[in-house]
This record gives structure tokens, sequence and C-alpha cells, in this order.
């Protein structure tokens, strides 16, 4: 059964129940996928129940409670600005191109157990489409490879040797 808000700041207002100066134990995801404890004091988690739980990514990257930056980073995608036509990518990264006549991808090795996602981005100039030539293991959705067209920005996902695409006409072709 789950608490409400105000049934959780209720147990603040018990006497001798709480200091404002004892410490909380919490779980904390790491970056790396790992978790660690970490000790926050028990009129800071008030702070944060009072404030209705606010809880905001602030333009750092960082989680905010309340207002309170943490020290826990938000996840999110790094993106990988390519200028090589022929290249190796890796996992897990967004890989984006200007616009490319040609594309000549390798896909390099992820993490052992874990899902590795391959993504790219690249857009067709305006007079020519772009040709993609990926590893033969890579088989697309409904065998059936990519067919670009001319002044349309395309985004390619493969994870498992599976991929997938999908693409937008550019608003000035």
């Amino acid at each position: 059964m789950a608490l409400t808000q105000a049934e959780v700041l209720d147990l603040f207002n018990q006497v001798s129940a709480i200091k404002n100066s004892d410490q909380i134990l919490l779980i904390t995801a790491n970056q790396n996928g790992t978790v660690s404890a970490t000790k926050i004091t028990a009129e800071l988690l008030r702070a944060y129940l009072n404030r209705g739980f606010e809880v905001t990514i602030g333009n750092d990257g960082y989680f905010y409670i309340g207002g309170v930056k943490t020290t826990v980073m938000a996840n999110s995608t790094t993106i990988v600005e390519q200028t090589d036509t022929t290249v190796a990518i890796d996992p897990n990264v967004l890989n984006v191109w200007g616009e490319v006549r040609s594309l000549a991808i390798t896909l390099n090795d992820g993490a052992s157990g874990r899902e590795n996602e391959f993504k790219i981005q690249f857009t067709c100039p305006s007079n020519h489409a772009t040709t993609v030539a990926l590893p033969s293991s890579v088989k697309w959705a409904n065998d059936e490879p990519i067919e670009t067209e001319a002044g349309w920005t395309y985004q390619i996902s493969i994870i498992n040797n599976l991929a997938i695409y999908a693409g937008w006409e550019n608003s000035n072709s």
C-alpha cells in the first residue's frame, strides 16, 4: 500500500520520532549501472517532501530535488557529431552527420550482457539520395533495406543486428 505525501509528512510531526539531524539511508543509482548508499538528513528529506517532490533536471544535467542540486546525473544520450563518412561507431550514443552523399558504417563491440543500441542520424543533400552501407549481419525490418530520398533526414536504430529507420522531409526541400 502506497503512502500519500501527507502520510509521509505526518511521520515528522510525531514527538521524538525523528530529529532533524538524524540521517536517513538512501540508495543512489550510479552512472555505471551500480548502486551505492548515501545519507541525507531528516531535515533535508522533510524539505524535499514539503516542496511537493519537485524533481527537475538542471541545464548542467544533474537532478534537482526541491531546487537542491543532487550528485546524480540524469541519464541522457551523448551526441557524437560525425564528419567521416567511413567510420566505426560506438553503441549507446547518437551519431549525427550533416548532409552526406554516402555512409559506410561498421559497429564497434558493445558492453557484454547489456543492450547496445547503435543510433544514426544523417541528412541527404537536396539533390542526391544518400547510400548507406552497414555490416551484412544487420537485418532490416520487413527485409527492406533503407531507401533514402534527396532532401530528407533519416534516423536508424540497430539493436542485436536488427535495424529500423524513419525519415522526415526537410522543411526547406
